[in-house]
């Protein structure tokens, strides 16, 4: 039977609960580092997501969201796609820059060169706990930014993914920076063959 066609057991499941909330404990570290406070990163859910199911969490087909997109490359590969309302977007880009979020304007280099920071610490962060746990090279690639309705980011996700993997690593991060609690996705799709060699060289079965 194919990696792909078995399902996960509570014991891997827990495995990649257990990255995502090291991985998110580092990332809130930086992030604080960065914007000068306090920040609140939790990780409630890790769940396995058919890539067909995944417009049920995006919701609406026309809901706007920067799409902030990163490549993972070396021992195991596979994308990184972070999500933010613009409304989240323009508030953490103001936190990184000291700035009034009403004052930004969504076009602006500075802006975009905030939320490409934030997308480096996040992921980075995800990556390096992986690394970590299993003394594999893990690379990330330069994010791209973008933003779009909910129906073309999942027809570039499709497009980008379907190749290498059915599924999707879905990672619920509830995040609060002063005290605010931004909405956003974050989205981790290893490769199938990448997902069994982190399982095998951790002995999780």
């Amino acid at each position: 039977m194919g990696f792909e066609e078995q399902k996960f057991s509570v014991s891997q499941m827990d495995l990649l609960k257990e990255i995502g909330t090291i991985g998110s404990a580092t990332a809130a570290t930086a992030l604080a580092d960065m914007v000068g406070s306090k920040v609140e990163i939790e990780v409630p859910e890790v769940s396995l997501i058919p890539l067909e199911n995944l417009s049920k969490i995006l919701e609406t087909p026309d809901r706007l969201f920067f799409v902030l997109d990163m490549e993972i490359k070396g021992d195991v590969g596979g994308r990184i796609f972070l999500l933010l309302s613009p409304k989240d977007a323009q508030f953490l880009a103001g936190a990184l820059l000291g700035r009034p979020a009403d004052n930004l304007d969504c076009r602006d280099d500075m802006f975009r060169s905030a939320l490409l920071e934030a997308c480096n610490i996040l992921g980075g962060a995800y990556v390096s706990a992986l690394a970590d746990m299993t003394s594999f090279t893990i690379l990330t690639s330069t994010p791209s930014i973008a933003v779009d309705m909910v129906g073309a980011i999942l027809d570039f996700i499709f497009i980008q993914i379907a190749q290498v993997s059915d599924e999707a690593l879905f990672i619920k991060t509830d995040v609060k920076v002063r005290g605010l609690s931004l909405e956003g996705f974050f989205l981790l799709f290893p490769t199938t063959d990448s997902l069994q060699k982190i399982f095998d060289v951790l002995g999780v079965k």
